[in-house]
Order: structure tokens, then C-alpha cells, then sequence
């Protein structure tokens, strides 16, 4: 399996390539082939590099993934994070993914596969945008619908941040 590398130089241009994924796509079904998309990136003015670990993640997510839903019907329950995740993803990114099941901007099974999406990653998560790029596109990939509070608060937020 190939797994997408972090180059700590490039985070923030990743992120760029997700969010223009996010603004340019309605959902991964409609994003072009590796080769089509890569070009269309380089066009852009992404770099080589960028856009390489762009496109593996995005063939990355093209790849379903087998989490069990279970539907049974009991009271709210309390997610605990293995030591693995935390050092994954990051107490706030964690936190975060709390803070927005608990306003229902996400729904438990998607909080489970945004984790599941990032465990597969090779390199902790540190940075909070690339966090917040990995959710849109995690949920953008597996064709989530993404309240529209949560897609605002985040791109605001980010867009704050590197500016």
C-alpha cells in the first residue's frame, strides 16, 4: 500500500492542493485520473514533489475503506483514543473531531474513518491545517456530506492561519 509522506518543507502547499481539490471537485468521482490530475496541478504551480504526495493520497482515498457500522440504538457513549492515535493525530485534532461530533457536524462512523485515513499515514499529523485539509478531503473523497458550518469554520479558519 502506498502511504502519503509529510515533508515538513510542503505542508502548507499540500495543504493549498487540498483545499483546490476541495474548491475544484464536487467529490473524488469527479476528480481526473493520477496522470490528468497531476498535470492539472502542475499547471497550477504546485511542485513536483507537492504534487506527487498529492496524488498518491488522493489514489490513496479512491481505495474504500471496510469500517462496520453498527446501528444499534443505545445511549451516547464516550470515545477513547489508543496512545497510537493520539500520537497520530494529536490531542487537538482529536478534540477537534470531538468538538464536531458533539455538534453534530459529523456523524460517529465519519469521525471513525477520518481516523482510520489518518493512521494510515507514515508521519504524525502536526500541523492543525493539514489536519483540517485531511478531514475536508477524507470526507470529500469518501462522498460525506459536509455541513456547511463545519466547511466554513474550517477554510476560515485556515485561511486566517496563513495569511
Amino acid at each position: 500500500m502506498r502511504r502519503w509522506f509529510f515533508d515538513g518543507s510542503v505542508v502548507l502547499t499540500v495543504v493549498d492542493i487540498f483545499f483546490y481539490l476541495f474548491e475544484n471537485y464536487v467529490g473524488i468521482a469527479q476528480c481526473p485520473d493520477a496522470l490528468t490530475l497531476a498535470r492539472r496541478l502542475s499547471y497550477e504551480g504546485f511542485e513536483e514533489h507537492e504534487v506527487r504526495s498529492a496524488v498518491l493520497w488522493v489514489e490513496q482515498l479512491r481505495t474504500p475503506l471496510e469500517i462496520v457500522q453498527v446501528n444499534a440504538k443505545r445511549s451516547p457513549s464516550h470515545r477513547i483514543y489508543h496512545q497510537s492515535e493520539r500520537s497520530q493525530i494529536g490531542d487537538e485534532g482529536l478534540l477537534m473531531l470531538d468538538s464536531l461530533l458533539h455538534a453534530n457536524s459529523i456523524t460517529e462512523f465519519q469521525r471513525e474513518l477520518i481516523i482510520e485515513r489518518c493512521m494510515m499515514l507514515p508521519h504524525p499529523i502536526s500541523q492543525p491545517d493539514t489536519f483540517k485539509a485531511l478531514l475536508l478531503t477524507i470526507l470529500w473523497a469518501d462522498n460525506q456530506e459536509i455541513d456547511d458550518m463545519l466547511l466554513h469554520g474550517l477554510m476560515d479558519d485556515s485561511d486566517e492561519a496563513r495569511h
